[in-house]
């Protein structure tokens, strides 16, 4: 059947998060720039819905977000036994595609190079791998996160989305190279779209996927490159529930691009991680049924969401809606840090407990005037003096780790209360975990 490809062009990623924003570009030379060091360049793995298509390089010149970006057609070779034709796959860049950010910002498609704009048609043969270069508006300085989007596929079209998309963009200007005026430049007959993020139903989150695929686009680090992902999906199988929901800002509402990770509590294993749509705060995973898992959901400069999900008697049908607000941060705040675990009776960190302070140390690195207090607290049993001690010792650990990674000790308090702020005064032992905890209070933003 014949199909026409529509290809939308990505960004690279990230992240940070992970750190997750590029230090420096990942390109076609060793330097880490294409084309003899003109412009500076990254390689992207984006999340995408095909993996026919691939992005090897993005440029941000003075003018342009620049995609370097290849297809490749893997049909077997085959004939049509009257003609004896091989077959073809037409493809074409649409010039509807855009990259869209938060705010409602759109940046249309200028230009491309090596590939027609639709209706014309590329032909790809079977197994031939075709390049290509499509030119967008220039992303604003301190756009690093975005969608790029098309249209859902109808009519035999195949349309490629992506979303939550991160590239390293600094909100200082950086004097970019000019692209060099040797390239195709197409008749100026574009249309002019409005400036505003395509509507997305706000009951049911969808997001295009190709016909005849469920994949649903799941992020999570891979080898040592920073800002790759890997884009295997995971089909909805009989034992498996799907848990979908829209992140949103507790305040405006909004949407917000967040890390979701699911933990299953049997084993405390981390099962699943995501990444919430920046334009529309959708996520999905798809989880073991009748099991217990902690959602824990976090974003710059919010607090951590946590909370714990039954999916025995919360799924209906296969599915459980689960949508999650988190609460921007605000001097004040106190927030109990999760997994944070010592030696028993003594201060010294458990290895689990980097993750956690490692969020702490990106949060800090983000907002470079935040100030904190480090608060420990113990259980109440015990001698009242030597947990008293032990708490100070524990937050004073807490810190140390911090200023190991950077973060100055003039914006790091620290102060132990001991067993005095129990949370539980009675009950068992697995009960009163939770008064052992190191708390973080925002003291400046």
């Amino acid at each position: 059947m014949k199909k026409l490809l529509i290809i939308l062009g990505f960004v690279p990623l990230f992240q940070s998060c992970i750190s997750m924003q590029p230090s420096g570009g990942y390109g076609g030379t060793d330097s880490g720039n294409s084309g003899g060091n003109q412009y500076p360049t990254q390689t992207p793995t984006p999340q995408r819905s095909n993996t026919s298509i691939r992005i090897n390089n993005v440029r941000l010149t003075n003018q342009y977000t620049i995609l370097d970006m290849s297809f490749r057609n893997s049909d077997p070779t085959t004939r049509d036994p009257q003609t004896g034709r091989v077959s073809t796959i037409p493809i074409a860049i649409s010039a509807e595609s855009r990259l869209l950010a938060s705010n409602g910002r759109s940046f249309r498609f200028i230009k491309s190079e090596g590939i027609t704009i639709a209706p014309q048609m590329t032909q790809v043969s079977a197994q031939q791998e075709v390049n290509f270069s499509v030119y967008y508006e220039r992303l604003n300085p301190g756009i690093e996160i975005f969608d790029l989007f098309e249209c859902e596929d109808s009519n035999g079209t195949e349309c490629w989305n992506s979303y939550n998309i991160r590239v390293s963009n600094p909100a200082t200007s950086q004097n970019y190279p000019q692209q060099p005026n040797n390239t195709q430049t197409y008749p100026n007959n574009t249309p002019t779209y409005p400036n505003n993020t395509p509507s997305y139903p706000s009951n049911t989150p969808s997001i295009p996927a190709p016909s005849g695929s469920n994949d649903t686009p799941t992020k999570k680090p891979k080898s040592g490159k920073v800002g790759e992902v890997d884009n295997s999906t995971k089909p909805t199988e009989a034992n498996t529930i799907l848990v979908m929901g829209i992140v949103r800002d507790a305040k405006t509402k909004k949407a917000v691009s967040a890390t979701i990770n699911f933990v299953q509590t049997n084993t405390n294993k981390k099962v699943d991680s995501t990444q919430s749509f920046v334009s529309t705060g959708i996520y999905r995973s798809n989880l073991t049924a009748n099991q217990s898992f902690v959602i824990t959901a976090y974003a710059r400069g919010y607090a951590t969401f946590t909370e714990t999900i039954d999916l025995s008697k919360l799924a209906v049908n296969g599915k459980l809606n689960k949508d999650i607000y988190l609460n921007p941060l605000a001097v004040g705040d106190k927030i109990t840090l999760q997994n944070i675990n010592f030696e028993l009776s003594k201060s010294d960190l458990l290895p689990a407990s980097f993750v956690e302070l490692d969020k702490v140390v990106t949060m800090m690195k983000d907002f470079p005037q935040m100030e904190i207090r480090l608060e420990g607290h113990t259980d109440v049993v015990g001698d009242p003096d030597a947990n008293q001690e032990l708490s100070e010792e524990r937050v004073e650990s807490c810190k140390n780790y911090l200023v190991k990674k950077g973060i100055a000790p003039t914006r790091i308090q620290t102060i132990g209360y001991g067993s005095s702020k129990p949370i539980i005064k009675s009950g068992t032992e697995e009960q009163r975990k939770v008064n052992r905890r190191v708390e973080m209070s925002v003291l400046k933003m």
